[in-house]
């Protein structure tokens, strides 16, 4: 009798899990798409799939078997290599945070956010997703598109600093190769030698590239180190190198041959810079192809244009700085004076907005530049910055502007700006309500901006005084006949219930969560405990908007979500930066 409860119990789960199959094999659901799932539904479909319920089950039979398995699982996750930058407990996740997922839809999550230009918010949780400590997810392929891409995104957002705690933290990975030649290229494109040369001591026999090779000879060359230099570069040629340009350059170096060779290649920087270091005589003319890494070294080698030898009449180089300042590769600030260089007659600034249509582009900025300059009339001179900052957009160059945009702007009093420029003004200074740092408003009539807060904000926070505060705020609110409970209302204390916490049944039951959705692909995710890729939806999902700005619809169904899965930390700073009144 009991083996045939038991087995009526299994067919019954089994059942469930046939009925909500679609729901979790769903894949191509669209982000915005929810149903009216209820929070106890959740709950009850989580309890159901992983079989929560503390009941007998005929598995115990096979319990043997069960802990074979579970050893065999134990022994591949101990051979399997964490990469990150910060324990999972910082942020209430797990080692194996990425284990339930695969590789390839990890990477088209990631390249749909690629093309979103994400708020700080959204990056911040994208950063918290990539480079906890973890376990990479199941691949099949040798080399890990994941930990590429992670590789690739300190490259693009050029974050030295952690890139080297990566390298630390993260020693034997082949992936380190491309950063380990990102610090190289970036040092030795500021002309700073030794500091480029400090950075080999993150290469290791699991990513050393012929590249490297080849910088660490320079590099015990430079550092007078010859032996051990002719030591690394014949065991390189034992390798296979066949390189005429680098042979040529290091013999000279090693004092072998008397001609230096003034060959010049920009194939690589490493080349580059040893062409500029055995030719006094050096000369380089740099083109549109030319790399950034290339015009940065020319610029911190003052091997670049000064202001004052640019021919005005030569637009192609003008251009060509234009573009290379844009790139951070050139300094804006000669741009500029090269602008002041040019000569307008009294005509072309009277009549300015005619004038300037009529001349090549980078005359035109010229002459805006010099009439905003010397225009006192701050509605004009506000006209003529906004062409300005146009002229720059449209030829894709704006970024050479950002910083004297920022220096005009400072040297007006905001009082004085006209109303007209007020959000223009702003938006350029980058001036902002911060509302992390201002001071938190508690309004004990309103829940989610009560004493309730403190337990969220405050780490001193006292538990045991929730009880007391929680019936003091139902006494405010019985009061008002009128209260209306809002969502923010509703997130503050389903957040309190998720942590355990006991909510007055007097005041629960002025609320419903009845109607409230949550997107059936997070819902499907979060009962796989697919963690790491909730994460990079919910990153895609916030997208551009700052969290202040979301609709309370989504902050809900956000802070739900962090709520199931136990991300704590998460969740209080979406209440921190949403729910209160700041002053």
């Amino acid at each position: 009798m009991k083996n045939l409860k038991l087995l009526n119990k299994i067919i019954f789960q089994f059942l469930i899990i046939i009925y909500f199959y679609p729901l979790l094999a769903e894949e191509t659901v669209d982000i915005w798409k929810t149903e009216n799932i209820s929070e106890e539904d959740i709950e009850t479909l989580i309890k159901e799939v992983e079989n929560e319920e503390g009941e007998t089950s005929i598995y115990d039979s096979i319990k043997p078997i069960e802990n074979k398995i579970q050893e065999e699982e134990n022994l591949k996750e101990k051979n399997k290599i964490v990469v990150g930058i910060f324990d999972p407990e910082e942020n209430n996740l797990t080692i194996d945070m990425w284990k339930k997922s695969k590789e390839d839809e990890i990477i088209n999550q990631l390249k749909k956010i690629e093309n979103i230009n994400l708020s700080k918010d959204a990056e911040n949780i994208l950063y918290i997703s990539l480079f906890t400590n973890s376990y990479p997810p199941e691949t099949n392929l040798e080399d890990s598109s994941f930990v590429n891409y992670k590789s690739e995104w300190l490259i693009r957002k050029k974050k030295i600093n952690l890139i080297k705690v990566f390298l630390e933290k993260n020693p034997d990975l082949k992936e380190n190769e491309n950063l380990i030649k990102f610090l190289l290229d970036e040092f030795l494109s500021q002309a700073n030698v030794k500091e480029a040369c400090d950075q080999l001591k993150f290469s290791n026999k699991n990513n050393v590239s012929v590249y490297i090779e080849k910088f660490k000879i320079y590099c015990l060359i430079n550092n007078e180190k010859i032996s051990e230099a002719q030591l690394q570069y014949d065991l390189l040629s034992e390798k296979g190198l066949n390189d005429i340009f680098f042979d040529k350059k290091i013999n000279f170096l090693l004092g072998y041959v008397e001609n230096p060779n003034n060959d010049i290649s920009d194939a690589n920087l490493l080349n580059f810079h040893l062409s500029h270091q055995v030719n006094s005589d050096f000369s380089y003319e740099p083109s549109e192809s030319t790399s950034k890494y290339i015009w940065r070294y020319m610029s911190a080698s003052n091997l670049i244009y000064n202001s004052e030898e640019v021919d005005l009449d030569d637009e192609r180089k003008i251009n060509l700085l234009e573009k290379a300042a844009a790139q951070g590769s050139y300094d804006s600030n000669e741009l500029f004076n090269i602008y002041k260089r040019f000569l307008f007659n009294i005509n072309q600034f009277l009549t300015i907005e005619d004038s300037y249509k009529l001349l090549a582009t980078f005359k035109s900025r010229a002459l805006l530049y010099q009439a905003i300059l010397l225009s006192d009339d701050l509605q004009k001179k506000f006209h003529l910055i906004k062409i300005l900052n146009e002229l720059f957009e449209k030829d894709n160059i704006s970024s050479a502007f950002t910083e004297e945009l920022k220096n005009i702007l400072l040297s007006i009093d905001k009082d004085d700006v006209p109303e007209y420029h007020i959000k223009f003004y702003n938006e350029k200074l980058d001036v902002k309500k911060k509302e992390a740092l201002k001071k938190i408003k508690l309004n004990n009539k309103i829940i989610h901006r009560s004493k309730l807060l403190k337990y969220f904000i405050d780490e001193d926070y006292n538990v045991n005084n929730l009880d007391k505060d929680l019936e003091s705020i139902y006494k405010k609110i019985r009061k008002n006949k009128e209260y209306f409970f809002s969502i923010k209302d509703i997130i503050l204390l389903e957040a309190l219930k998720s942590d355990g916490h006991k909510i007055p049944q007097k005041l629960e039951k002025l609320y419903s969560i009845e109607g409230l959705t949550i997107p059936t692909n997070l819902i499907a995710l979060t009962v796989e405990r697919k963690t790491g890729l909730v994460l990079l939806k919910i990153v895609e999902i916030i997208g551009e908007d700052k969290l202040i700005d979301l609709d309370p619809e989504t902050l809900y169904f956000i802070a739900t979500t962090f709520n199931k899965l136990g991300l704590k930390k998460m969740r209080n700073n979406i209440i921190i930066n949403t729910l209160p009144e700041r002053i």
